[in-house]
């Protein structure tokens, strides 16, 4: 199967040292649309949608980045602080922009469990469903990031 232009400019971007260092798909030996697929399939298995997801990262997002680097409860048992960085870096989709750099880190105090995300990450959620490689500083793996946010039971209509 070849790859049209489009699709191998995208895969350069996403690639290591392109736009970020480690790229867009650490750790992920697949292909892209594969691990769309994936990714999709679990937020349908909760019940979510991209959309629903990134909504609630966008407000995580708002209210750390108003707290000025202090870390800001964004809900009963999670943290969140944001870390400015100078700079902005572009969306590896075409015509989308360039983002803020600079990372929020979310903490869950029930697990210990900790997330990273960026605005541009919230807006590759959103936008193309993309939640990023497997071993990516970013990846919001969506089971996991959903659970943090309690957005587990939200919509879903299995498992009751």
């Amino acid at each position: 199967m070849t790859t049209s232009p489009a699709d191998a400019a995208l895969l350069r971007r996403l690639a290591p040292g392109e736009l970020c260092r480690e790229g867009f798909l650490a750790g992920h030996a697949g292909t892209l649309a594969d691990l769309l697929a994936a990714d999709a399939a679990a937020v349908r298995h909760l019940g979510l949608t991209h959309e629903t997801i990134a909504a609630r990262l966008e407000e995580v997002l708002a209210a750390a980045m108003a707290a000025c680097g202090a870390p800001v409860p964004v809900g009963p048992h999670l943290t969140a602080t944001c870390r400015e960085a100078m700079g902005r870096i572009a969306c590896p989709w075409p015509g989308c922009g360039v983002f803020p750099k600079g990372e929020v880190e979310l903490l869950d105090s029930r697990t210990g469990r900790r997330a990273l995300l960026t605005p541009l990450s919230v807006h590759l959620v959103a936008r193309h469903g993309f939640y990023q490689g497997p071993a990516g500083r970013y990846r919001l793996e969506p089971t996991g990031i959903a659970d943090m946010l309690d957005m587990c039971g939200e919509g879903r209509k299995d498992d009751l």
